[in-house]
This record gives C-alpha cells, structure tokens and sequence, in this order.
C-alpha cells in the first residue's frame, strides 16, 4: 500500500512515527522517510554475490532496482520471526537515495510530540548505534532506528565524508576561526564526524548539542547573560541543525529562534537527510536562511565561507553575516 501523506505544520514539535515489527518486538521510523510500504514477493528479488549479510539483494521496484535490507541481521536481532510468512519491505527515501527494509509487519502510524522521545544514552547509557532512542506508546516501549547509521555501515560512501583538497583550502582558516557555530545533531556518530571536518577546515570554534531543546536553552542563557548583565556577546554566527531530533525538533528550534527578537539575526542552516521539495517549503516557513542535504560538507563548508566569510566587521569585532 503507498503511505498516507500526513501533512504536519512546521515548527510544531511534532512527528508521525510508523511502528512495526521485527520479530515479537516494536520499533518505529519517522513517516517523512517513508515512500511505500508493501507485501514482500521474494521472487522479485535478485541476490548479489559477495554482499554484506545485512544486504538481502536488489528488489524489483517500481520498474526499478533498490537494496533490500534485511532490517533484523542489521540490528543484529535473535530473536526474529523466522515462520512470518507474510513479511513486508518499508520503502525509504533520504538522502536523495531509495532503499527497502524487510520487516515483520506494520502496526500504524501515530503523531506525537519530540518532547517525549527519551535518547538511550539520556536513558540507559551507551547502546547501539543503530538506535537513536525510545519513546512509548499504549504502554509499549518503541525503540526508534537509525535508518542512516544503518546504511553507513553497509555503504560507507553514504556517511559524512571528507571535503575536497579545494575546498579546505579555499580560504584562510584563520577567517574561519571566527565564526561562532552551534551545532545541533542527535546522531553521537554524524556530530562527531562533522565537527571534526569543520575544525579540520579551519571551523574550530563549535559547540555541539545532542537534541534542539538543550540548544536553544543554551541560546537563550547566553542571551538573557548579555541582557541583565551586560556581559560580552558570545552568541554563535550560526546555527547548523538536523530536523529530526528528540526534545525539539530542528524546525522548532529554527522557528523559536527567528520569532525571538534577541536571536533572529543568528543565520539557520538546516543539515538533514530529509531535503525535498517538502521539507525546503517548511524550512522556509520556518526562516532558515538556507538548507542543505547530508552528507555533502563540501557544499556546507563552501556555505559558511559564503555567509560568513563575505562579509564586513562592526565596530566590535563580530561579523555582520551576509546573506
């Protein structure tokens, strides 16, 4: 069956999440990466030799090919359903690239806030990386996969990669040390990956922030210091932020930022695998400043050296961001 399109507005807080199984066991996915969902036709499938255990073959697809990947061995399940013979392949599309994942079945699609969704490291420490974390639903603890880190592991040219010999060197990286970033980003993995090319590129002064919600009170802390107390401005030049992000998403963060008169001159970049047509239309809505697709650092690299480093000094030393 073709998904339901659920339209959500913008910088509400808010998810749909599609909940299946695996095995006995529920997890769930963000609808905004969903495409389709069907009955899996094991003749359509067409096995490729040498392949990762997790990566089933390529499925027939709409007069196409996609990989099929067999969600249980990617979460390294035991536990899973052997006898159901009715499975069913959740068609995915981010990062500009269409996959299919092979599940048990397909519960029903519930809308709920970010702000009850618990990261596993909040909640029990260190776990998989495959799992951003949980949120409960009717009683029932939902273990929410990530579908990125996922196929990372299988295609490692889809994970944040190196920038360019061009690019890193297309300008002073002492202009770069000037800029003020907050960088907001659930995934331990991807945060890690992109701070340490942006200080590779010259981009050293970031902090870093695990969900939208401890950004924006670190925003706001800095803000209401300079306010009462008169002290130096420390507030970042920009914000880059993924969407999808427990507490708050990146599109409230954005929106709560620009209809706030002491940080709407902050520039919002958003950083996501969910640019469409879409979701540009409610980055807008929300007023970022621009947008772009992970996992391509060069193109926000060759962004930042656009807003911030084309630009003219006020009196006190900070950038006045072009835009």
């Amino acid at each position: 069956m073709e998904k339901q399109e659920i339209l959500l507005e913008s910088g509400t807080n808010e998810l749909e999440l599609l909940t299946f199984l695996l095995g006995s066991q529920s997890f769930g996915l963000n609808v905004l990466k969903v495409q389709s969902i069907m009955q899996y036709d094991p003749s359509s499938l067409t096995k490729i030799p040498k392949s990762p255990h997790t990566l089933l073959g390529m499925l027939l697809y709409r007069d196409r090919t996609i990989p099929l990947i067999d969600l249980s061995a990617a979460l390294d399940l035991k536990n899973r359903n052997d006898n159901n013979k009715k499975q069913i392949v959740i068609v995915t599309e981010f990062n500009n690239v269409v996959n299919g994942f092979l599940v048990d079945g397909v519960n029903r699609i519930h809308r709920l806030s970010w702000g009850s969704f618990v990261p596993l490291t909040t909640a029990i420490g260190n776990v998989s990386d495959s799992i951003t974390g949980s949120i409960q639903i009717d009683g029932t603890e939902i273990m929410v996969v990530d579908l990125e880190y996922i196929l990372s592991v299988i295609s490692p040219n889809l994970a944040i990669s190196n920038i360019s010999y061009e690019t890193l060197n297309s300008t002073r990286s002492e202009s770069r040390e000037e800029v003020r970033i907050f960088f907001a980003e659930d995934s331990g993995t991807i945060r890690n990956n992109v701070v340490r090319i942006l200080k590779k590129s010259g981009y050293g002064n970031v902090r870093d922030f695990d969900n939208g919600q401890t950004a924006l009170d670190t925003l706001m802390e800095i803000s209401d210091k300079v306010d009462t107390q008169g002290e130096e401005d420390d507030l970042p030049h920009v914000v880059i932020s993924d969407i999808e992000m427990p507490q708050m998403d990146g599109l409230t963060l954005c929106r709560k930022i620009k209809d706030n008169s002491r940080l709407k001159q902050i520039t919002v970049i958003m950083f996501s695998s969910l640019i469409n047509d879409q979701m540009i239309n409610k980055c807008k809505s929300v007023g970022a400043d621009s947008y772009i697709t992970k996992p391509e650092m060069d193109k926000l690299v060759s962004m930042l050296d656009k807003m911030c480093l084309n630009s003219k000094k006020t009196r006190s030393g900070d950038l006045v961001l072009t835009h």
